[in-house]
């Protein structure tokens, strides 16, 4: 009788130190800071949140007497020419570590900064995030900006960018207004699905995965309905820390280069996109990836245990459509003005490693 055959594979971990998560967990800023050597610190994020809120006053109250100065330009989807004066405006006053706060765009822009940097000096900055919405882009070295010429968002890689710190703090996430709160949730949902048939082997990656999509489904409903419980909130982090965890492992798929191309183009947020692709990309896989996607029926109780049938996979992405629809967000791309007319230049501008571009300009026709 032969042996099973042993699994094997690898996993790369990202250069990230030290999480911080609980509400208060802000109060320890200014020792992270210490911790990390850092004497002067550029805060990077946007003008909503430091004119509309009181967030950025307590990231700068927490920091005592560090040295700090603010960056809070930055726009959505991270245009080239914030950051170009986010870049500037750190030499002109000899920054020497980076606090972003907010969603992924500033997350994003503290990252280009960081890889400007250390293209010019060799020099890695210390980075702390602290987000504001589910988007996870803390726990990642990918990062996007967008070209304002060409209206199209240009990403890259590197792992020295990864934010070292980062500080999850409830509290902070009460302003973030409903709807890119709960949309970026199903955003990181997108995150988790991925994951599950991203290629090679990352067993790590998965079971956090299913573990996150089952938070996902349980919190998401209950902060739309009790908005001021921390618990509740708390809980929503931890779920988009565990769906893009050690993400270098499981490259992004469709829904992620959906939400990409179109975010970008047609100023959409990402968590709006999630929102409108992830459940018709499901579907459209629940040929190819049956037993990846037939999982999350199982772990959320909708199919019998082992059971990986297309229609336990199909199950999968009605529970996902039906979860957007219960949270009242969009699910159609004429909904955000997306041009019927543009549909065949977004597919065949939108890599796939399971569809030709004519397969996804008809599932895009379909979600029009």
């Amino acid at each position: 009788m032969a042996s099973q055959q042993t699994a094997q594979g690898e996993y790369f971990f990202l250069p990230q130190e030290h999480i911080l998560f609980g509400t208060g967990s802000i109060a320890n800023l200014a020792d992270e800071v210490a911790r990390l050597g850092v004497k002067r610190v550029l805060i990077i994020t946007g003008r909503s949140l430091a004119t509309q809120t009181d967030v950025i006053a307590q990231v700068e109250q927490a920091l005592g007497s560090t040295y700090h100065t603010i960056f809070a330009g930055i726009r959505q989807h991270t245009p080239r020419s914030d950051v170009a004066q986010a870049t500037a405006l750190l030499l002109q006053e000899q920054i020497d570590g980076l606090i972003s706060v907010g969603g992924g765009s500033p997350i994003d822009a503290a990252k280009a900064v960081s890889m400007r940097f250390l293209q010019e000096y060799n020099r890695v900055l210390p980075h702390i995030a602290i987000p504001t919405t589910l988007s996870a882009a803390e726990f990642s070295h990918l990062v996007g900006v967008t070209d304002e010429q060409a209206n199209i968002k240009a990403g890259f890689a590197h792992t020295l960018v990864t934010p070292r710190s980062v500080i999850l703090d409830a509290s902070l996430t009460l302003p973030t207004p409903m709807q890119l709160w709960l949309s970026s949730g199903i955003r990181a949902l997108d995150h988790a699905v991925e994951t599950l048939y991203a290629p090679g082997l990352h067993p790590i990656n998965d079971t956090l995965a299913l573990e996150a999509i089952r938070k996902l489904f349980t919190y998401l409903p209950r902060c739309q309905s009790r908005p001021d419980d921390l618990a509740t909130r708390t809980e929503l982090q931890i779920a988009a820390w565990m769906s893009f965890f050690g993400e270098v492992n499981t490259p992004l798929g469709l829904s992620h280069n959906l939400g990409r191309r179109i975010g970008a183009s047609y100023n959409v947020p990402h968590g709006i996109t999630s929102c409108i692709t992830l459940a018709p990309v499901m579907r459209a896989f629940s040929s190819i990836h049956t037993h990846a996607l037939a999982q999350i029926a199982q772990a959320l109780h909708l199919v019998d245990e082992g059971d990986y049938s297309q229609s336990a996979a199909l199950k999968a992405a009605d529970a996902v459509s039906e979860l957007v629809r219960h949270l009242g967000l969009p699910q159609r791309l004429r909904d955000v003005n997306v041009p019927e007319s543009d549909l065949h230049v977004i597919a065949t501008s939108t890599p796939s490693r399971e569809l030709n571009a004519a397969q996804v300009e008809e599932l895009l026709q379909a979600i029009w």
